[in-house]
């Protein structure tokens, strides 16, 4: 008897610590921490056929990592969907958030379904076309590329180069190229500096999801004698446009 006892000791032991390895808990920011300060958790993914999973194949993918994510609070699902790698980078196929408060849920399709019809136009993933309109003492336009340096990362950091064309300046326009760097957060604010050969400018503002940026800010000519000048303060408005699913701030719906 006293060793049926031992065994069932040894197994409940051995039964805990196994699900605690296999749990991973996240803080509010969504990094891997400790279960006295998490706010969500994540059962170590399985895995799963891709075509079982999504409905088709993905090249050089034979299978996807099942993602389960909850509130700690409650157990409640808070995230569910398929990726490529185990810690939910790269997702797959359709995936859901779930809102704790009031049960609404956000979807979103990652599709990665080849497309072997050369003759439609596609955007290409990468880089980013953005296109900037803004005012200062003339209006600017400008259209450009921008590269994300560090996508994998909530906080971007947009690199661009463009062209842009002002209004007329005593019955002329004129033609600047445009430099900058972007970055912008999770909270949905965003710090932009760049530079033409005429002038340099610092703004920030409101973004939202990277794909709409608003801001207000200062434009230093460097030469006040010289057409074009374009200085004083800024507001301006940038769209991006791309299929790089890394670009735009995913919604995560917390409570």
């Amino acid at each position: 008897m006293k060793r049926y006892t031992i065994i069932i000791v040894i197994l409940f032991f051995s039964n805990k610590i196994t699900s605690q390895n296999d749990t991973i808990f996240f803080d509010k920011n969504w990094k891997k921490t400790n279960k006295e300060i998490a706010l969500y958790y994540r059962i170590k993914p399985s895995k799963i056929k891709t075509k079982e999973a999504i409905g088709y194949k993905i090249k050089n993918t034979d299978s996807l990592f099942v993602i389960k994510d909850y509130y700690l609070n409650n157990n409640k699902l808070q995230f569910q969907g398929y990726s490529i790698d185990q810690n939910a980078d790269y997702l797959a196929g359709k995936a859901e958030w779930h809102n704790d408060s009031d049960g609404t849920i956000f979807t979103r399709e990652y599709n990665y379904k080849e497309n072997n019809n050369s003759s439609k136009f596609k955007i290409s993933d990468w880089p980013i076309l953005y296109l900037n309109y803004s005012i200062a003492d003339k209006s600017l336009l400008t259209a450009g590329l921008e590269f994300c340096l560090d996508c994998k990362n909530k906080n971007k950091l947009f690199l661009g180069a463009g062209y842009g064309i002002t209004n007329s300046y005593n019955g002329r326009y004129y033609g600047l190229p445009d430099v900058h760097l972007s970055y912008n957060t999770e909270y949905l604010l965003f710090l932009k500096a760049g530079s033409s050969s005429k002038n340099a400018y610092a703004m920030g503002g409101f973004t939202l999801f990277n794909m709409i940026d608003l801001g207000l800010g200062y434009s230093f000519p460097y030469n006040k004698e010289k057409s074009p000048t374009y200085q004083g303060f800024t507001t301006s408005l940038t769209f991006r446009i791309t299929k790089n699913k890394e670009v735009y701030t995913k919604l995560n719906i917390i409570q």
